[in-house]
């Protein structure tokens, strides 16, 4: 497969392959190939061990973003594993009308129901409590353990996050002890977010507190700062008191360090 340099291109499908991920790199390759790839050629073109290529291939296969086929031979021999991406180029007909249905129904919602973010927060709390697993009754998970399972979570939903480091001037709070930075190095609906952010944002933000809540942590996030230039948003994590917190309020997003409009 000839080398396809992709120099920070991005449609809202990926993130940037140089600031995005391994996982959303090789989602992109996917994307755009015309022909199914090997394993040799993702390793190749991501720059890592052919065993890495793999997992990150076969975990794609698991989430239901790409698909094994096998190489047609003519002559005798084993037939080599290709794999092929089952999610669309946002040029493609069908995804730029996907994504226009996304844009008039925000709107709408954004334009016609009182406290839309309210209303989208909460929705992405079930969400975020409906998609993520908890733990056995007799499981004990530590807060890395939640970091890891909800990391892998938004990763099977294109989001390419990271977690740690120090969070932005504009994501920073006073004194937040237990505080951390989770990057979502990727959004998948960029394009409608940056028109009603108060709604996708605010949508994301319920997601990650549900998951958190359904999984134990007593961390959440506390605000979120989406940086729509740089097509990735910063989600700050404290501790709290879990039996005091208020898990129905919805949390501010920061839009350029303001609030959006309600």
């Amino acid at each position: 497969m000839p080398r396809q340099h992709v120099n920070g291109g991005f449609d809202g499908t990926t993130g940037r392959s140089n600031h995005g991920g391994r996982r959303t790199h090789v989602i992109q390759l996917l994307r755009d190939s015309k022909t199914p790839v090997s394993v040799k050629d993702v390793a190749e073109e991501v720059g890592v061990h052919q065993n890495t290529a793999r997992f990150h291939l076969e975990s794609l296969v698991d989430s239901g973003l790409a698909e094994r086929t096998q190489q047609t031979r003519t002559t005798p021999g084993r037939p080599k594993v290709l794999y092929r991406g089952t999610l669309p180029n946002q040029t493609h007909e069908r995804a730029q009308a996907y994504r226009l249905l996304a844009e008039a129904l925000t709107t709408a919602v954004a334009d016609n129901v009182p406290d839309a973010g309210a209303v989208t927060y909460a929705v992405g709390r079930t969400w975020g409590r409906d998609l993520t697993e908890p733990p056995e009754p007799d499981e004990a998970i530590d807060e890395h353990e939640v970091s890891a399972r909800l990391v892998s979570k938004l990763d099977a939903l294109w989001f390419a996050p990271t977690l740690g480091g120090e969070p932005s001037a504009q994501v920073a709070s006073p004194g937040g002890a237990g505080m951390d930075a989770l990057v979502l190095n990727n959004c998948p609906f960029v394009a409608t977010a940056r028109c009603t952010p108060q709604v996708v944002c605010s949508l994301h933000a319920g997601f990650i507190n549900g998951a958190l809540a359904e999984l134990g942590s007593s961390r959440r996030a506390t605000a979120l700062v989406p940086q729509f230039g740089e097509h990735h948003c910063v989600a700050r994590l404290e501790t709290v008191d879990v039996g005091r917190h208020d898990e129905a309020a919805q949390i501010p997003i920061l839009v350029a360090g303001r609030a959006a409009p309600a």
